[in-house]
């Protein structure tokens, strides 16, 4: 299953959320158009990222000003004056810049089938080969645009170019031409970096390897992973996810857990991680790093101005404060006598 959740907004960070459930929704039906490889799904995410305006348009937007007119289409609207009739007029900038072609052959057709959907299907007949020329509104919601560009994907021989990591040949395909190649570039570049680091950060977190976040940023705390890795796996140490480095993540071993925290599982440090049970507190008691992304997910809860959300802070910044003066108390180390009085050692606790 892909992690639409993390690679989508390493890709395009500004994709609409229903776009983004929609995506989800279909993994099976994207799975069965074969779009199943990284270097497949890095194309028709580059591919659909260039034709929505980063996941955030389903439908073309027509509403222009004059001078734009000129420069968009400089062969219909060679003047300001011819161009004027039709500024911020989209319905009548449709039908004349798509009435007539493509299909489109009742009046009223160059708006019915003005782009749409991920892929921007324009005109009757390409409606008609996405099987929605009954239904063109349906073509231009988040379910339906992706079926739209599953179909045309498909149809289109696109997996063949994408296997050839043809970018340019399919932008032709897509586009007609090569409008928005530079920013089509820019995103295959982001996806192919998310679809590596993403599943390598999960499985370096897996073996509790101090990655941090997985986010498909390939930042300080993942390149110093990676670097202890490759040490262990007797690689080159780059910090870089080569092929290599990625094969030994499939027989790496976790990194084992430090005698002393195994020495204190009966002790209060689990029970402090308790405090708010299922948030994860014995991993904070496990590594600084891990504190660290406790108190990180603390501060993503208390932004968000929620109630709940300034609770479930709290609860992670109070257990972890007190895994930590656990761990001190059970290492032998003095504690000051106001707050041995105030957290008297439970009964049970390793003495």
């Amino acid at each position: 299953m892909t992690d639409w959740k993390r690679i989508l907004p390493a890709v395009a960070p500004r994709a609409r959320a229903d776009v983004v459930a929609a995506l989800i929704a279909a993994d099976d039906r994207i799975a069965a158009a074969e779009i199943s490889t990284p270097l497949r799904l890095a194309h028709f995410l580059a591919q659909m990222a260039t034709e929505s305006g980063d996941f955030t348009r389903l439908e073309e937007d027509l509403f222009y000003s004059a001078e734009r007119l000129c420069q968009v289409w400089p062969k219909r609207f060679p003047t300001l004056a011819a161009a004027k009739p039709y500024a911020r007029n989209p319905k009548a900038l449709a039908e004349k810049v798509y009435g007539g072609r493509m299909g489109n052959v009742k009046p009223g057709d160059g708006w019915r089938y003005r782009g749409g959907g991920l892929m921007q299907n324009t005109g009757r007949a390409n409606y008609r080969a996405a099987g929605f020329e009954a239904d063109p509104d349906r073509l231009r919601t988040p379910a339906g645009a992706i079926a739209a560009a599953l179909t045309f994907w498909t149809d289109n021989g696109c997996n063949a170019l994408a296997d050839a990591d043809d970018v340019e040949a399919l932008r032709r395909r897509i586009n007609g031409g090569d409008n928005g190649l530079p920013e089509c570039r820019a995103y295959l570049a982001k996806a192919k970096a998310a679809l590596r680091t993403i599943p390598a950060q999960a499985k370096l977190k897996a073996l509790r390897y101090p990655v941090g976040n997985v986010d498909g940023d390939h930042g300080d705390r993942t390149t110093g992973a990676v670097q202890l890795l490759q040490k262990k796996a007797g690689l080159p140490v780059t910090g870089e996810l080569d092929d290599d480095t990625v094969a030994a993540l499939d027989t790496a071993e976790a990194l084992p857990v430090p005698a002393k925290d195994a020495n204190l599982a009966q002790s209060r440090t689990v029970q402090g991680a308790g405090v708010a049970g299922s948030f994860g507190f014995a991993e904070v008691a496990q590594s600084v790093s891990e504190l660290k992304d406790q108190a990180e997910s603390a501060q993503a809860q208390i932004s968000a101005g929620t109630v709940f959300g300034f609770v479930m802070g709290a609860l992670i910044v109070a257990g972890a404060a007190y895994a930590l003066y656990a761990r001190w108390d059970d290492a032998g180390r003095p504690v000051p006598d106001i707050l041995a009085r105030r957290f008297p050692r439970p009964a049970g606790a390793r003495a």
